[in-house]
């Protein structure tokens, strides 16, 4: 693996007969109580020791990742666009200085449904942000979410469902992840790089991988894939890519006591 590039709003890694680009979103903060202890009550003051934070608030930057391969080019997630928070949606321009766009992408798979990780499917003008796309690939348990969601109606004739094990694309395979939502999946890259979305939303996690967050669908559930993916990331010597992890998105972890550490990478890797 190789950093081979990177920009203010991307960061491009070469991985075999594939290469990675992390796409950045923008950036946004979240109010402190998200983060969550394993009951589910706010961590108070003390708690949040070691938090990413701004402004009195949590960190959260927002990221996408195209995989680029011989049969064409597969974005994980499609960022906020513009129906979230004020400085994201920011996505267009992080393909444009990455050197692509979005006539490049010519499949999506979803990590899950969540508004800042499949809004950006739709452009401001109410049309297919990503016209060439044949496929948006999702969990089968969040299909009835995408139904339900208005916004994505010019993308539901192009929905397809994803299981365990599939190959949404050359090099590509989609693992379970449940937990975060109820079909949270990630993506394991040329068995080398697990894009995991919303796996870990603040580094804080790493240290203190039991602490959850406000939206996690089910807490425990959540935890169990945290301590399983990152365990098995370790084991493997897996990169790991997150939606919600410190710049540039892609990094290494290893045992830190009991816990983990993150590591990202940079030009030198």
């Amino acid at each position: 693996m190789r950093v081979v590039r990177q920009g203010r709003l991307f960061c491009k890694v070469a991985l075999g007969a594939v290469s990675v680009v992390m796409l950045s979103d923008g950036e946004t903060v979240m109010p402190l109580d998200c983060l969550r202890g394993p009951e589910g009550a706010s961590l108070g003051e003390a708690g949040l020791a070691g938090a990413d934070m701004r402004e009195d608030k949590l960190h959260l930057p927002v990221r996408a990742f195209l995989v680029r391969g011989p049969e064409g080019s597969l974005l994980v997630d499609t960022g906020a666009g513009q129906a979230w928070h004020k400085g994201l949606g920011q996505l267009g321009a992080a393909l444009a200085e990455a050197g692509t766009g979005a006539q490049e992408v010519s499949a999506i798979a979803l990590t899950h449904t969540h508004v800042d990780h499949v809004s950006g499917l739709v452009g401001a003008d109410g049309g297919l942000a990503f016209p060439n796309a044949q496929q948006v690939l999702v969990a089968t348990e969040e299909i009835t979410a995408f139904g339900d969601n208005p916004r994505l109606n010019p993308a539901k004739v192009r929905l397809m469902p994803l299981e365990q094990g599939d190959g949404p694309s050359f090099g590509v395979t989609s693992i379970n992840a449940p937990g975060h939502s109820p079909g949270h999946m990630a993506f394991l890259v040329e068995g080398r790089m697990l894009i995991w979305g919303d796996l870990v939303h603040n580094v804080l996690q790493f240290a203190r991988p039991e602490i959850g967050w406000k939206y996690d669908d089910d807490l425990a559930l959540a935890r169990a894939s945290r301590l399983a993916l990152m365990e098995q990331a370790v084991e493997a010597g897996w990169l790991v890519a997150g939606a919600h992890l410190p710049g540039p998105g892609i990094g290494r972890i290893e045992r830190a006591g009991d816990a983990y550490a993150f590591h990202p990478v940079t030009r030198g890797y």
